[in-house]
């Protein structure tokens, strides 16, 4: 009996083929034109529960809605910010004290969203630190420069982040270099009432119009309270930040008669599901001990595999919080070798110094051409996370979800001198996945990550 021949491509492993992630009502659309699908735009404001100005914890509710579209791209969070003392008067004009940046989406130390009663988002007390990361990752100066008046992102400055002095005064001369804290003083101090406006992720990144025949519910815990003020200690412990007014805001969309009629008959009739690529991220801390020269961490995220790895290393006085310390400060680590391996084999590129991490960066973020989040000077003071692409195509802004999804993800590092402080090595891992949701079913991930 002859024995049969097998070819090279039967012995392959299978490429994993994955769907377009296309909602299926959309597809009778193929551009999409706004003004032929859509017959009036309105605006959906969801209230908190409590609606008080003090709350640790706030809740927002949407029933679902038969036949509307919501477009969560441009979803908004909104309040009145002040700044009180604990019985309820306004601070005086000699307290050192300001807000960090951007405290209405750096504001949380947990965001949880729900869809049909599922829990979609992985939970991380480290809320206010993935926003931060992912908006270095995809955004510019430009891009925020011109709303800093009303979003407050403003950073402090690069090379004197962590100077305090003096921000209540008027002029730099007696000693206030951290200008741009200074600006943010300027902005919400004494009795001031600021209006602030700002982006709010609710479905993991997500591009595409939402149907809203689904139950959402987002809960947002305040972030702890020495990472959201920013000035003298004594002065930051005696006051408290303030948030009338607070909402979501969202525009919703109605159909027009034809795609009405395509909602209902696919998704309510047929029980076609909608599927959307979206974004997570994991964070994951670990301590790294005075006196240690080379670390090695194994199996970071427990067998999960991200499409992009994101390193940094910051002070354990920072990553506790503290009022006279930038909470997003990470300056470059003095290594002489930093290498990401995935089941034991290393993975280019391996960084030895701030420069090849820099351009390192600017090719993970496609920016060959463009401009970056900072300079060079202000990575290595101020902005030193390594950012690592581990995907297979090194193309850090692909949609396409990932043919591998697990491995046995470790770092190594070898120090140039010995540490001398307690700090803490923060690890975050970036994964695309793919959500799919049915008319009056639960939500589910095709990856569990």
């Amino acid at each position: 009996m002859k024995r049969a021949r097998q070819s090279a491509a039967q012995d392959a492993e299978p490429i994993e083929e994955h769907d377009s992630g296309f909602v299926g009502p959309m597809e009778l659309f193929n551009n999409f034109p706004h003004n032929d699908t859509f017959a009036e735009t309105r605006t959906l404001e969801l209230l908190p529960n409590p609606n008080t100005d003090n709350a640790e914890i706030y809740t927002f509710m949407h029933n679902r809605q038969d036949y509307g579209v919501l477009d969560l791209v441009d979803a908004k969070i909104s309040a009145n910010l002040s700044i009180k003392l604990a019985n309820g008067n306004a601070p005086a004009d000699d307290l050192n004290v300001a807000v960090n940046q951007a405290p209405l989406r750096y504001g949380w130390k947990t965001k949880a969203v729900y869809l049909n009663n599922q829990l979609i988002t992985p939970q991380s007390s480290k809320e206010n630190e993935l926003e931060n990361i992912h908006d270095f990752l995809t955004t510019v100066p430009s891009e925020y420069l011109d709303d800093k008046e009303i979003t407050m992102m403003i950073r402090d400055t690069p090379g004197v982040m962590d100077n305090v002095t003096n921000l209540h005064h008027d002029t730099d001369a007696t000693g206030n270099v951290n200008l741009g804290a200074r600006e943010r003083y300027v902005l919400l101090s004494r009795a001031l009432v600021y209006r602030c406006i700002d982006k709010i992720d609710m479905l993991g990144r997500v591009k595409r119009y939402v149907p809203t025949s689904f139950d959402i519910k987002v809960v947002l815990t305040r972030l702890e309270h020495t990472k959201v003020f920013y000035g003298t200690a004594a002065s930051c412990a005696t006051v408290g930040l303030r948030m009338n007014d607070l909402k979501l805001i969202m525009p919703i969309l109605k159909p027009n008669a034809q795609l009405s009629a395509a909602i209902n008959s696919l998704r309510i009739q047929k029980g076609e599901e909608c599927r959307f690529y979206k974004i997570t991220h994991r964070h994951v801390a670990l301590p790294i001990l005075v006196g240690s020269r080379h670390i090695t961490h194994k199996d970071i995220f427990n067998g999960a595999r991200p499409t992009r790895l994101i390193t940094k290393i910051v002070s354990q006085a920072r990553y506790n919080g503290s009022y006279i310390l930038s909470p997003y400060k990470c300056p470059f680590p003095n290594f002489v070798r930093f290498a990401v391996s995935i089941n034991e084999a290393e993975i280019p590129p391996v960084i030895s110094d701030a420069k090849e991490a820099y351009i390192n960066l600017r090719q993970s973020l496609d920016r060959r051409h463009s401009e970056m989040p900072c300079t060079y000077s202000e990575y290595v003071s101020d902005f030193g996370m390594i950012v690592t692409d581990l995907s297979p195509n090194r193309d850090g802004f692909s949609q396409v979800l990932p043919n591998s999804t697990s491995g046995n993800l470790g770092i190594k590092i070898d120090f140039r001198v010995d540490t001398t402080v307690a700090q803490q090595l923060i690890c975050v891992g970036e994964f695309r996945n793919q959500m799919s949701v049915g008319y009056g079913t639960q939500a589910r991930l095709k990856y569990q990550v």
